[in-house]
């Protein structure tokens, strides 16, 4: 590491180091796993329960009761009411599934400490009609089933439209919206907020309100003034300074439990018990207002896949942005490695390495210790391994990451600087064409995807970029990905049942490690 002032960058290529996991899912380096390993290998599912045959179409119909939990905004206590709510349905003995609107790792890491399990997105704008499909195949067997909503309920993509909207989720869903409502600093204008809520879609069913961060002096009259809108308080989070401590906020939005542990939230909450949940009216008004859902949907195919690829995870506290069906896909062709940035030495014995988003510019230092892996990543690419990274992994692969007027050594593969504003550079939606053979997809093919950074990448060199955006911003003026030899890296996030790129990837790997790509000078 090194002081710096950003006007005085220089290129410079650094060393770093390694990681080494898990194996067969077993941890194989020395010390205690992070929470972010632990929840990538937790619940492992079948992943014939993930794949599909085009020969059979039949109907599908579920009556799994079902509730959006939204509000006016972001920051306004979805993720902890979701939590709460999971908590005590578990402890009263119920079955719980739980998904995210839209394009999120972080929200879905706390769903998933409360409940052991996989938190799941659905996303109209990525997934179309198909996220029906994923909400029933993910809820099936569960007695209740919870949506966690993202920004405000009528926010949508463009602003104009309902277009990725959590109203438009809720009414594809077919399921209520329990309201959450900070009551901090005021009272009777709920009421106000709750009529605009309820008639700006009367297509909305809005079952009721939680209230957050609140006194139980002001809880009823809150209480009283919202009930006269014809909607029931059906409880409230009352304002609890440990709470909000351990519920902090970065630039991304929560720090991912990943890195904290959760290990105090999750404690607060086996212990926390608030009578003024009121649990039975939730659960009643669920089924009262889930309509039947029902699809045209494919078969589950039972087929094995045909390669056998091990996949190397880098992990630990700086990457832990990966979806479940990532882990899953990867996990079907061979063994997974779970790599610790921080901690761990070499690749051994993996064929495709996968480098997800995160905060490695949070964790540079300790990153820039580990040179012993960087020396390994650069050297699996020098021969030709396969390296598919995103977004912070992206940055991981340049020369260094610029933080905090800091300059820290990075892998050295992208010959560039990631430098970290205080301001967002990225945040969306991206729909990109591949303008030149990649690792992962086609020249010709269109991806669709989200970027959301606060990163830019000043390159020492020009490069040919495989990308160009229709929407978006990627590296530099709506162009993205840079591929040296066979290690490819872009800002997009894909999901991979949006696109398989962890097929494309194994597929290439069972190949060998003569590949004909061009690469991007």
């Amino acid at each position: 590491m090194k002081n710096l002032k950003i006007s005085g960058l220089k290129n410079r290529k650094g060393g770093m180091n390694m990681l080494n996991s898990s194996n067969n899912l077993k941890k194989l380096s020395k010390g205690e796993e992070t929470m972010s390993e632990i929840s990538l290998r937790k619940s492992w599912p079948e992943i014939s329960k993930n794949r599909f045959s085009s020969n059979y179409s039949g109907k599908d119909i579920t009556n799994v009761p079902r509730i959006i939990i939204s509000s006016t905004k972001g920051k306004s206590g979805k993720t902890l009411v979701t939590m709460v709510l999971l908590r005590q349905l578990i402890r009263k003995g119920y079955s719980v599934s739980v998904f995210k609107n839209g394009p999120d790792f972080i929200d879905p890491g706390y769903h998933q400490m409360v409940t052991g399990n996989y938190s799941r997105n659905l996303d109209f704008f990525l997934m179309g009609d198909s996220l029906k499909e994923r909400f029933m195949r993910y809820s099936s067997g569960s007695d209740i089933s919870l949506i966690e909503g993202n920004h405000g309920l009528y926010d949508s993509v463009d602003g104009i439209s309902e277009l990725g909207s959590t109203a438009q989720l809720a009414k594809e869903l077919k399921a209520p919206v329990l309201l959450t409502l900070n009551g901090s600093k005021t009272n009777r204008t709920l009421g106000a907020i709750v009529r605009g809520m309820v008639n700006y879609d009367t297509e909305l069913k809005i079952m009721g309100v939680v209230l957050t961060d609140v006194i139980p002096r002001q809880y009823e009259k809150i209480k009283n003034v919202i009930e006269k809108e014809g909607v029931p308080v059906l409880g409230a989070i009352y304002r609890d300074q440990q709470l909000e401590r351990m519920m902090s906020y970065r630039h991304l939005g929560l720090i991912p439990v990943g890195e904290t542990g959760g290990s105090s939230i999750n404690d607060f909450l086996r212990e926390y018990e608030n009578p003024s949940i009121n649990i039975p009216e939730i659960i009643s008004g669920a089924k009262e207002y889930s309509r039947e859902l029902s699809i045209q949907s494919h078969k589950l195919q039972d087929n094995p896949t045909p390669h056998s690829v091990n996949f190397g995870i880098i992990g630990g506290r700086a990457f832990s942005f990966y979806y479940p069906e990532t882990i899953e896909k990867a996990s079907s062709y061979g063994n997974i490695r779970f790599i610790n940035a921080e901690k761990d030495s070499d690749l051994t014995g993996i064929n495709v390495l996968l480098i997800g988003g995160g905060f490695p510019e949070i964790y540079a230092e300790s990153l820039e210790k580990n040179r012993s892996l960087a020396k390994s990543i650069r050297t699996f690419s020098e021969k030709g391994g396969l390296i598919y990274a995103e977004c912070g992994g992206l940055m991981y692969l340049t020369n260094s990451i610029v933080f905090n007027n800091n300059e820290f050594d990075m892998i050295g593969i992208i010959d560039g600087t990631a430098t970290v504003s205080n301001k967002p550079v990225a945040h969306g939606y991206s729909i990109a064409k591949v303008v030149h053979e990649t690792p992962i997809a086609d020249k010709g093919e269109i991806l669709r995807g989200h970027e959301f950074h606060y990163s830019r990448i000043l390159l020492g060199r020009e490069y040919n970029f495989m990308l160009s955006h229709e929407k978006g911003s990627g590296i530099k003026a709506g162009a993205d990905g840079i591929l040296v030899r066979n290690t490819y890296a872009h800002y997009m996030h894909l999901h991979p049942d949006v696109y398989d790129f962890v097929s494309k990837l194994a597929g290439k790997a069972s190949l060998g490690h003569q590949y004909d790509f061009e690469d991007s000078p």
